[in-house]
């Protein structure tokens, strides 16, 4: 006679409560916890190292950027690759939520009623995170969560909404452009080696000829994945890379802007002005003040 397996359910008021509608928790995964089910639906994102995900009798596989869409009631437990500690490591993101962020979502009706559709399933479902796009923003919401500054409930179910926009992209994309998958993967990995890489003088014909395009083709459909050309990006991305240094750091403003990869401090001080509305200092000295009173 087979044993059938006791797996536990975790409760919804564990968690969430009508003043937090949503959780969300940066958990370093062990072999502690056992396999479980939830009362709630929940967004898994695997954020650092590498594992397995046991889910509904499966073991898949897992590393920084995959993701999972969990309904109610299905049971998983997310394990790192080996059992030593410090060699092997697995971080995974949490997001959790219950029918009443649903039912929040269903009376703006319009498109947000498809949003509550998409959740309506009874079956999980695995997907990657492509170009980071999922990483920033649950890094932005377990922030928010973990500090819990003015108007954070109304951030945090902003931000859900717009994972679960991308959610839905990304599954509907995965259908729709089977056929240009292998083109596709190929460009978001060249934008993630751009993300990395910013600051260096890159390429465009280097960059066409990684993604096996002309550089007329490249800096098209850039622009189609991006919503801008590739010198805008790069200025985007490494504007953001000094904000933060400018809040986190003391490193005078020209140190910073060359490690942006600005080597030119009276172009990058037009630059950043453009970008921000205000100069280096002034935004360092903004943020620090209003992080103090946050």
């Amino acid at each position: 006679m087979s044993v059938r397996r006791y797996i536990d359910t975790t409760p919804l008021n564990m968690y969430l409560t009508p003043e937090t509608p949503i959780y969300i928790n940066r958990v370093s995964e062990s072999f502690e916890l056992a396999e479980h089910k939830h009362e709630f639906m929940e967004i898994n994102y695997v954020g650092e190292g590498s594992g397995f995900h046991h889910i509904e009798g499966q073991t898949i596989p897992v590393a920084k950027g995959d993701m999972f869409f969990l309904p109610v009631g299905v049971s998983h437990v997310f394990r790192p690759a080996g059992a030593q500690p410090g060699r092997s490591h697995l971080i995974v993101y949490n997001c959790l939520f219950g029918s009443e962020f649903a039912r929040m979502l269903s009376g703006f009706g319009g498109e947000y009623l498809d949003l509550v559709r998409c959740l309506d399933l009874h079956s999980w479902l695995h997907w990657k995170d492509r170009d980071g796009t999922f990483q920033r923003i649950l890094s932005s919401m377990h922030e928010e969560f973990v500090r819990k500054r003015p108007d954070c409930r109304s951030l945090l179910q902003t931000e859900m909404t717009r994972s679960l926009i991308h959610m839905r992209r990304s599954l509907a994309g995965a259908a729709a452009l089977e056929n240009h998958a292998g083109a596709d993967e190929t460009l978001d990995q060249i934008i993630r080696l751009i993300r990395e890489r910013a600051a260096e003088p890159l390429s465009i014909s280097n960059l066409a000829s990684l993604a096996g395009l002309s550089e007329r083709q490249f800096r098209r459909r850039f622009i189609m994945r991006t919503g801008m050309n590739f010198t805008e990006f790069i200025h985007q991305l490494r504007i953001e890379a000094c904000c933060k240094l400018l809040v986190s750091t003391n490193e005078k403003v020209s140190t910073i802007a060359y490690k942006a990869g600005y080597q030119d401090i009276k172009f990058f001080n037009r630059l950043f002005k453009k970008k921000t509305g205000m100069t280096p200092m002034q935004y360092r000295s903004m943020n620090i003040n209003m992080d103090r009173r946050g």
